[in-house]
């Protein structure tokens, strides 16, 4: 324990000795991690229209079972797949004439249900906020057509239509800062530590009596690190 308690002490004089280094560079990467994000990293924009996927020929059911609700779930699912096809991607970039393939497209989206309902959200995501809110709603009006074909009916009611975009979704500056300052903080006390031990010379006069066991026979020079 007591071994274990001066080897403590002795990263600790480490750092104390070297705070001013620490410091220094745990700021710099902090503020560097904020110039690449606000000046180097383009932000992109999230829009959100959310539809209800119902079955109109359970319309006069009452009441819902299990089963029921069960398959109300795998219906939702079934269109979060539906709304991410080819074919929904083909007639929204066909009505909106887009400049895009079917891939680039599809990287943009993303569906995801709300939890045990019947309820959609789809997504879209562009560094252009006009673009997104345009996509957003064009794909729900896309799926209601792509259901239509499928069912002969429409199920896809739209609910809460998207909006423009007030802000970036990504990056997150706070974020992207408090990450910067973790990183910092730990590069520059592993860099310590690296200079302490790298450094080779004897700057205590405890150091060869007690450590290497040897009569101290000669003064060592002052110097400033010893009273560090």
């Amino acid at each position: 324990m007591n071994e274990e308690t001066i080897d403590l002490s002795k990263l600790w004089q480490m750092i104390r000795k070297k705070m001013g280094l620490i410091i220094v560079l745990t700021v710099l990467v902090t503020m560097l991690a904020g110039i690449v994000t606000f000046f180097f990293i383009e932000p992109e924009y999230k829009s959100t229209v959310s539809v209800f996927i119902s079955d109109e020929r359970d319309g006069n059911s009452v009441s819902e079972t299990i089963n029921d609700i069960n398959m109300y779930q795998k219906l939702v699912d079934t269109y979060a797949e539906i709304a991410k096809s080819r074919t929904v991607s083909e007639d929204v970039i066909k009505n909106l004439d887009l400049d895009l393939t079917v891939g680039q497209f599809q990287g943009m989206i993303s569906t995801s249900p709300k939890g045990n309902t019947q309820f959609l959200n789809l997504s879209v995501t562009s560094t252009d906020r006009e673009l997104a809110y345009k996509v957003a709603n064009q794909m729900a009006r896309s799926l209601k057509v792509v259901s239509r074909e499928l069912r002969g009916t429409d199920i896809v009611q739209i609910l809460d239509p998207a909006n423009v975009p007030a802000g970036p979704s990504s990056p997150n500056l706070q974020m992207n800062l408090a990450i910067g300052f973790v990183l910092g903080l730990m590069l520059s006390v592993f860099l310590v530590f690296l200079m302490e031990f790298m450094d080779k010379t004897v700057k205590d006069p405890d150091f060869i009596t007690n450590e290497l066991n040897l009569p101290l026979l000669a003064a060592i020079p002052f110097s400033e690190d010893m009273q560090a």
